[in-house]
């Protein structure tokens, strides 16, 4: 080898130690700079302090997660470089189920395609000891969640999403729409009353029993990521009791008949045994698994017993003693908030509408007692839509065409009865039994929830069509622009 070949090769390996070096101390490089940089900073404003600059806190803004820590057996990494060495003869789908987590794809699908492009693979396999380039990784470090107090409750405008619906890049993106219309919160289904996991769950009964076997989100900590990032509030809806299933997994899990000795059901609704504890403790895991990848808060839905079938048919565990309904549930939303509270996550429960107005049949019936649920969360969501009460419920010949007086009368009877919590109604985004849906009735039911003093509200539409709400937050915006110029110009 000739003096320049070797003066070449030396200064490759300096570049490559160099590099090394930096990769493996980039934490404590940063925090240096960081450090010279706000000395400098300093210096410059006892010289000038008018400049108008922030100084922002180098530890919080440093703490950082090293991605590629532990790699699973056949990845290999070098900086954003990474590649898969197939350890046996493998689906390509595999590979991309198994990357997914270090790149920027949402969908499992979409990397599969790009890894068998980028790599032009012409099978939708790859051999043993094939090593495919993975496109598109992720920085070899990404801010870490910490989290030392409760996120505060915000003045929610808020969406529901399903599972399929947040997962999907084209939801996301239509997502930015509503953003800048004012949207500040996302509910997204982690398990709906189907009792799919919609994510692929650590909590070890959810791996036995197979629960996320049809999930549809492919990477829950990137999707929370995204939602972070994009400065929303994150709320993750668990079904509780409503859990089809789990029911059919387990189904000594179930409510029991006294007549047949099996399972009871409520016609189709297949509902797990509220006072089991096996599936409280199934729920509240999931609970803490959601709350530890860094959710804002946890909803819990269903969270009450049945309100179909034959209720005398029903028997019930009562691992914790016999009790009320009420007490039931109080006991179990009892244990699930002090969980919760531990790792520093908000939790709302969702309640029927005609609770509100303290009938002790429709109390005794759910279990959902106002005053005693309210101890232990931090939000109230009745679910108030106008079209759910009866014909000439007080007084109202057609509910559904009475957008304002349902949502305020029922946030004020929930104040009342709960005034140390937060109430967030759900508002009707759906037509079903209205005479007039469109962006005036969603704007009359914010104005109903706005004067009774909610701490904003939730929208809720099972196909998630969102069109009216997007043209009456617009409205909105604009008319709270308004109001803000006026202000301005008597100022």
């Amino acid at each position: 080898m000739n003096k320049r070949n070797r003066q070449i090769l030396t200064l490759l390996l300096c570049a490559l130690m160099t590099q090394w070096l930096v990769l493996i101390h980039a934490g404590a490089i940063a925090l240096i700079a960081d450090g010279i940089q706000g000395s400098a900073l300093r210096l410059y404003r006892s010289v000038l302090p008018k400049s108008s600059f922030t100084i922002i806190g180098t530890v919080e803004r440093r703490d950082h997660t090293t991605v590629y820590r532990n790699l699973p057996a056949g990845f290999i990494h070098c900086g954003r470089t990474l590649l898969f060495q197939a350890p046996r003869d493998m689906r390509l789908r595999e590979v991309a189920d198994a990357a997914l987590r270090y790149t920027h794809f949402f969908r499992r699908y979409q990397l599969e395609r790009t890894i068998k492009e980028y790599n032009a693979l012409r099978a939708d396999s790859v051999t043993r000891g094939t090593i495919v380039y993975i496109p598109y990784s992720i920085s070899p470090r990404v801010p870490a969640f910490i989290r030392t107090a409760k996120p505060p409750i915000i003045e929610s405008r808020g969406l529901y999403y399903t599972g399929g619906a947040i997962a999907s890049e084209k939801t996301l993106q239509s997502l930015e729409r509503f953003l800048a219309a004012g949207i500040n919160t996302v509910v997204f289904d982690a398990k709906d009353i189907t009792g799919i996991v919609n994510y692929r769950s650590h909590v070890p009964a959810a791996v036995e029993f197979n629960t996320h076997e049809k999930r549809c989100i492919d990477d829950i900590d990137k999707l929370i990521r995204h939602l972070k990032d994009k400065g929303v509030y994150a709320i993750a809806r668990i079904a509780v009791f409503h859990d089809h299933a789990l029911y059919r997994k387990r189904p000594e899990y179930a409510i029991h008949s006294k007549k047949s000795g099996g399972p009871w059901s409520a016609g189709a609704e297949l509902w797990c045994d509220p006072t089991n504890k096996h599936v409280q403790d199934y729920n509240i895991a999931l609970a803490i698994e959601l709350a530890e990848k860094g959710v804002d808060e946890i909803q819990f839905d269903y969270i009450r017993f049945p309100t179909a079938g034959d209720h005398g048919d029903a028997v019930y565990a009562y691992h914790f003693g016999t009790m009320p309904k009420e007490a039931a549930i109080t006991a179990f939303l009892e244990r699930a908030h002090a969980e919760l509270s531990a790792r520093h996550a908000n939790l709302s429960v969702d309640i029927f509408g005609v609770v509100a107005w303290g009938k002790e049949i429709d109390i005794r019936r759910t279990g959902q007692r106002i005053e005693r649920m309210a101890k232990h969360c931090e939000v109230i969501s009745p679910m108030l839509y106008p079209s759910h009460f009866n014909d000439h419920f007080d007084g109202y010949a057609n509910p559904g065409d009475e957008p304002y007086y349902f949502i305020n009368r029922g946030c004020l009877r929930v104040k009342a009865l709960a005034p140390q919590t937060a109430v967030r109604p759900w508002l009707q985004a759906f037509r079903w039994r209205t005479k007039a849906y469109n962006d005036d009735y969603i704007l009359e039911q914010i104005r109903g929830a706005v004067d009774a003093g909610a701490r904003g509200f939730l929208f809720w539409n099972a196909s998630n069509s969102y069109d009216p709400v997007y043209a009456a937050m617009q409205r909105l915006a604009d008319e709270e622009k308004r109001k803000y110029a006026e202000r301005g110009r008597k100022q």
